[in-house]
């Protein structure tokens, strides 16, 4: 494999198999996840996805599965809430859930990230300073504990005034993480949700390449979900529309990143379905006349675009494979 696909696939993939469409019963999912760590692709799997709902019922696994030797990665999901005071009350649930899991596996497991939908009535405000509030709230309940997310990647919604609504909520998150040092507890992102298992959850070129620009005017780092089965953009029958990759998802973000595309040029990228034009070599990645080093792959992939949630890590790994890169 060549360096550029490496640090491109590093850590890729938060496994989410309890999720549509794999659905997956814990169980199963968590035997999944534990098998993908034993396996040699191991080097693109990231976090396991956990609801906070389920976490009480990782117990009578844990003894078997969690060892101090090689903790499990979890990335908590959280659920959708309507108001802040709501929002506000649910987490002092979740810090309890969390703090209940590392009390009876100590060093076993990690929650270093934390995803859930910022609550109805501050994505439709158009408030930055209730974005902002957002995530103090959340500083709040983390607090100081190491084992709690340093890490909050806040997902909102694509409805009539989604451009206002999404700049907003970018610009709160940049007044939260630009606080100072010692009042910052945990770093803000963007959660994009790229698919779903009904044609209307897709989001399209133009919604994506919007939130990846305002992301980088922002200085917001992105984590995607949902949709990114598959490194490129293709037709896919079961959901009557096409999906986007993550070949195209990634690569546009990182390009973005570097170069400060046109909404125009970014969209090409994402709309790009021949797997040939994404270069991969032992010098960098590259797409037509814009190019990533190793080095800045490694880079952006950190502070840009980190992972996507995916039900399935066979998926990825199968088409890889047909198109030779592993």
């Amino acid at each position: 494999m060549y360096k550029s696909f490496e640090a491109f696939m590093e850590r890729i993939v938060d496994y989410a198999g309890l999720f549509p469409p794999a659905d997956l019963s814990l169980e199963s999912a968590l035997i999944n996840y534990e098998t993908y760590r034993r396996s040699s692709d191991v080097w693109m799997l990231s976090r396991f996805i956990i609801p906070v709902s389920k976490l009480q019922e990782l117990s009578p696994y844990g003894e078997s599965l969690f060892t101090e030797k090689k903790p499990w990665d979890f990335s908590v999901l959280g659920k959708r809430t309507e108001t802040l005071s709501e929002f506000s009350a649910y987490l002092d649930e979740t810090v309890a859930a969390m703090e209940q899991l590392h009390t009876v596996y100590p060093g076993s497991v990690t929650t270093d990230m934390f995803e859930i939908a910022l609550p109805r009535e501050v994505v439709f405000a158009n408030d930055q300073s209730l974005v902002a509030e957002a995530c103090r709230i959340t500083e709040k309940h983390f607090g100081d504990d190491s084992t709690l997310p340093g890490s909050v990647f806040f997902e909102a919604y694509f409805e009539e005034s989604w451009q206002k609504d999404i700049s907003e909520i970018l610009k709160g998150i940049e007044v939260h993480n630009n606080q100072p040092d010692e009042e910052n507890g945990i770093h803000a992102g963007f959660k994009l949700r790229c698919g779903g298992v009904e044609k209307r959850a897709f989001p399209s070129i133009e919604q994506i390449a919007f939130v990846i620009r305002q992301a980088k005017e922002y200085n917001v780092a992105l984590k995607a979900t949902a949709g990114l089965h598959h490194p490129v953009r293709h037709y896919a029958e079961e959901v009557q529309t096409k999906m986007h990759g993550f070949f195209n998802v990634f690569g546009g973000a990182m390009l973005n990143a570097k170069f400060g595309l046109s909404q125009k040029n970014l969209e090409q990228i994402l709309r790009d379905e021949d797997a040939e034009h994404f270069e991969f070599t032992d010098v960098g990645f590259k797409w037509q006349e814009w190019s990533l080093s190793v080095e800045e792959i490694t880079k952006l992939r950190n502070e840009v675009i980190t992972t996507f949630g995916s039900c399935s890590f066979d998926d990825p790994r199968e088409d890889l494979k047909k198109l030779q890169w592993m």
